[in-house]
């Protein structure tokens, strides 16, 4: 995952250390040859090929923190001391000795500074905003002192408990200034409350039963339910699948950790969205004036929809219906021929024009071009409780274009088999998404164009 970002770095770091090098060694620029820059560009060839010979860009994830940072500066050596060599055969001066001594130890040192960094990253990122993730406990069995404990030397500080679950108890207490309560409406009361969107289950020996209720309690809160495999002995017990800051986990259900791998994302989502209202600013232009003529009303039509892990958001787009047309506290889902669609609106529903403006909505970080297509609140409601696995689709951004819509499930979902399907392919996607797959879904979209059946 931090493959490109450590190339970039050493790539920077090599280059650097040679203008550095080459400045304090060739005070006169014109002492500088026109043989001296193709040595120094086959100084900046060379370390990428000893980088590659000594794998230093393969995952080393069993590696020390020494191991780690010092395996780019070693291979840099071994790259310095083939250009060495090679200078044998050049009547090198005194100027080409100094410089590559000079380029040789501030590139090492720079190296060195890099894969640190590089090294420190992920624990930044993760890390958010350098605070311990703040969790509640569940303890079916032995919430005491010695629980909390024997957490402290099991996560060194990954996250910070705030509430104890422990439904064995006889009566709500404190441990350790933190709150024990055994009645679950309190505990799940505590957890709106303080806004907490992680759930550790500890202990080795668990009731089924007892972790279905919390998953029926908490399956449409947006809430992480992951299993902390603690024993008494305080060894882990079973098969783990997966980490969560360096603690081992078992996720029994969380939100997909996409780790680095997001960044890309993002950064693509905010520059394609950028390049589109750009690229299409006469075209947004000239369906502003249409919609503004077909009828009284604005332009922009906006309805509150459910982003990601359940925060609302304004979804943007150009209005196809007269306005007032959906009564308060209901929306219905427009069908053929109906009559409160205008006909310019009727016009960019089946061409998707109007679904443009939310690229403004991508811009702003509230949205992805790729993504589960959000759906009005009420119907949010309606449909989470007829649908399996539902709300689980909010646990990613939503899309402008999704792989559901690219499979034919797009417009309308009078029939509960339709949106079943629709989320069947949305929660696919959540599992198995890639970025390249995002460029896939992107391509298909354009080359199937905006012409579609199913939205009226």
């Amino acid at each position: 995952m931090l493959t490109p970002i450590s190339k970039a770095i050493d790539c920077l770091c090599i280059t650097g250390a040679a203008y550095i090098s080459q400045s304090i060694v060739f005070h006169d620029s014109s002492k500088f040859s026109n043989i001296d820059g193709l040595i120094r560009s086959l100084g900046l060839l060379l370390p990428f090929i000893t980088f590659r010979l000594t794998r230093v860009y393969q995952p080393f994830r069993c590696d020390s923190a020494f191991s780690s940072v010092m395996r780019a500066p070693l291979a840099w050596l071994f790259a310095q001391v083939i250009l060495a060599a090679l200078l044998r055969f050049y009547p090198s001066g005194e100027f080409q000795t100094q410089w590559l001594l000079w380029w040789t130890v501030i590139g090492a040192c720079a190296l060195i500074a890099g894969r640190c960094m590089v090294r420190a990253l992920p624990s930044l990122l993760r890390a958010r905003q350098f605070t311990p993730t703040r969790v509640a406990i569940v303890a079916p069995s032995s919430a005491n002192g010695d629980l909390l404990a024997r957490i402290v030397q099991h996560t060194q500080n990954v996250f910070v408990p705030e509430v104890i679950f422990a439904p064995s108890l006889s009566g709500d207490t404190t441990i350790d200034h933190i709150p024990v309560l055994r009645e679950m409406r309190a505990f799940k009361q505590f957890m709106q409350t303080r806004k907490l969107r992680e759930i550790w289950i500890v202990n080795s020996s668990l009731d089924p039963t007892f972790v279905e209720r919390l998953l029926e309690e908490f399956h449409d809160s947006f809430v992480n339910i992951r299993m902390f495999p603690m024993s008494d002995g305080s060894a882990s017990t079973g098969p783990l699948i997966g980490d969560y800051r360096g603690v081992p986990v078992l996720n029994v259900m969380a939100t997909p950790e996409r780790a680095w791998d997001v960044l890309q994302k993002e950064i693509f989502d905010r520059v394609f969205a950028l390049c589109v209202l750009i690229g299409l600013s006469p075209v947004l232009l000239v369906v502003a004036v249409a919609v503004k003529l077909s009828s009284p009303g604005p332009v922009l039509f906006r309805q509150y929809r459910m982003g990601m892990n359940g925060h609302p958001f304004s979804i943007y787009k150009f209005r196809s219906m007269f306005q007032g047309a959906d009564q308060p506290g209901s929306v219905v889902q427009a069908c053929k021929g109906d009559a409160r669609v205008t006909k310019v609106g009727r016009f960019l529903r089946n061409t998707s024009l109007d679904e443009l403006p939310q690229f403004l909505n991508v811009l702003k970080g509230e949205m992805s071009v790729v993504g589960p297509r959000p759906h009005a609140v009420e119907h949010d409601e309606y449909y989470k409780k007829l649908v399996q696995h539902y709300m689980f689709r909010y646990r990613t951004k939503p899309g402008v274009t999704g792989w559901a819509q690219i499979n034919g499930y797009r417009g309308e979902t009078a029939e509960i088999k339709k949106m079943e399907a629709r989320v069947k392919f949305d929660l696919y996607y959540i599992q198995h998404w890639t970025f390249w797959w995002d460029m896939k879904i992107i391509a298909l979209t354009i080359a199937k164009g905006f012409m579609g059946h199913g939205a009226y």
